[in-house]
């Protein structure tokens, strides 16, 4: 839990780069984050096989259950917009992420009940009242 202090706290850097500075951290040091690999076809219709943990192919197969996304568009479209030296997996992974914190910020359906990691709830209190942006599920 110590690395999401780094990416919780670094405010030089901006969401994105604090997810990938903790995704290194966190794909390096956790072994239970180990990632397990789907094969999708890339822009020249080659196999690409993309390397996701469990959690986050949980969360694919709920959006695309929904309806919500088509995950095979979504490994094209990061292929066609690379970010620096960020592998495909880890580019998908920032944008399933935010797709999650989006959707607890904006009181939408999620898959858990559990927060993503990284984000936090604005607080404000008044008296005996609190209120929290995120629909206050906590």
């Amino acid at each position: 839990m110590e690395s999401w202090s780094i990416f919780c706290y670094n405010e030089r850097m901006n969401k994105h780069q604090q997810y990938m500075r903790w995704l290194h951290v966190e794909s390096t040091n956790n072994q239970n984050n180990k990632a397990i690999s789907r094969t999708y076809k890339n822009m020249s219709g080659a196999d690409e096989l993309i390397f996701l943990p469990q959690s986050y192919w949980e969360y694919v197969d709920w959006l695309e259950a929904r309806g919500d996304i088509d995950f095979a568009d979504w490994v094209i479209h990061c292929e066609q917009n690379p970010h620096l030296d960020t592998p495909i997996s880890h580019l998908l992974m920032y944008w399933l992420w935010l797709d999650e914190c989006g959707r607890w910020l904006n009181c939408l359906p999620t898959h858990t009940t559990t927060i993503p990691g990284g984000f936090s709830f604005w607080k404000i209190e008044y008296g005996n009242r609190v209120w929290t942006v995120g629909c206050g599920r906590l």
